[in-house]
């Protein structure tokens, strides 16, 4: 299944030039998606000023061996209309195929490639890896042919950068999938027999004032790292976030000054609140991902509301406008443009 995302947009002044060859940049990718890949074929577009910073970086399965290979062109795609609308318009900086089985999968590359060229887009580096873990052997695709191994990503510059910057690496997609998916299944079915019970009476006797105080006392304790996501929140946020007001003080909240905080809140409702509530927070999420841009989390997160609530509406914008390369920069245009 592809599952192309947007990663972390961000400048690499000082780390593309001291990158030391495609085994550096093997062990960036982890830093880029936020996890590290299995079987998997990861694009990295560059642009701007001297190309030196990562606009968009994409995930996508690696079909069975003799499957077709162009089924990935729609990667290809999402990359290419992304390089072809930057300013100025860049290259692809790399596509790095992970995958035990070494570089037979020349034709996954080859697909991209041509899928690339049609659009206009010229390739940068093609390198296969066994893994993005340190000491795994990696190698260029042809007519490069340069080999080693994985060096240690905690010893690279980007990694150092993206630790100080508070980045947190998950050793594979489904751990990352675990740390947003649903909590205690007995403890779920009891609260949602709870909001099955009360949501509609006390959506009834909502005041606004009351909902967003609701609201900013749970950012603060986020912030302050108090927060105790217990049956009382879950029902006042399930609440709160029916009130149109305050979903659209949440959107805000994900890319101001408590952005951290309305993160760390989102995501644990998103774990403790029983579908088809959980929505809300989990869209919320996504939306704070997207902000800092880190598109992995962002499509987890877009997986539970979708889990929860089949069709729900900010959920499949989200996840539509995700296929499209819908990145950091488009999302604080997107919330600056809202008429709130």
């Amino acid at each position: 299944m592809t599952s192309p995302g947007s990663s972390r947009s961000r400048s690499l002044d000082d780390t593309v030039t001291s990158l030391q060859g495609p085994g550096e940049l093997v062990a960036a990718v982890p830093v880029l998606l936020g996890f590290h890949p299995e079987r998997s074929l990861v694009l990295i577009a560059v642009h701007g000023p001297r190309l030196r910073s990562v606009g968009l970086t994409l995930r996508a399965d690696l079909p069975p061996p003799g499957a077709d290979p162009t089924a990935l062109s729609d990667v290809a795609a999402v990359a290419a209309g992304h390089l072809v609308e930057a300013a100025p318009p860049g290259p692809l900086g790399a596509a790095v195929v992970v995958d035990p089985g070494g570089p037979a999968r020349a034709d996954v590359v080859d697909a991209v490639l041509a899928a690339l060229a049609a659009a206009g887009v010229e390739a940068g580096t093609c390198v296969w890896a066994e893994s993005t873990a340190a000491g795994a052997r990696w190698g260029c695709f042809p007519p490069c042919g340069c080999a080693g191994t994985v060096p240690d990503p905690s010893s690279t510059p980007l990694a150092a950068r993206a630790v100080a910057a508070g980045t947190v690496v998950r050793s594979s997609r489904e751990e990352l999938r675990r740390s947003v998916g649903p909590a205690d299944v007995d403890r779920l079915r009891r609260r949602g027999l709870l909001l099955d019970r009360e949501l509609d009476e006390r959506a009834r006797a909502r005041d606004l004032a009351a909902c967003l105080r609701t609201l900013d006392s749970a950012l603060v304790a986020a912030a302050d790292g108090r927060l105790q996501v217990d049956d009382e929140l879950v029902l006042d946020m399930a609440v709160a976030l029916q009130v149109p007001a305050v979903r659209d003080r949440a959107l805000r909240e994900c890319v101001g000054e408590r952005a951290a905080a309305a993160e760390q809140l989102w995501a644990a409702l998103a774990r403790e609140t029983p579908g088809p509530e959980a929505a809300e927070p989990a869209a919320l999420l996504a939306v704070a991902a997207l902000g800092r841009g880190d598109g992995a989390l962002a499509r987890i997160a877009l997986e539970r509301a979708q889990d929860a609530w089949p069709g729900h509406h900010l959920g499949a914008a989200l996840d539509a406008a995700l296929a499209d390369g819908f990145g950091p920069d488009q999302v604080r245009a997107w919330l600056a443009d809202a008429p709130w």
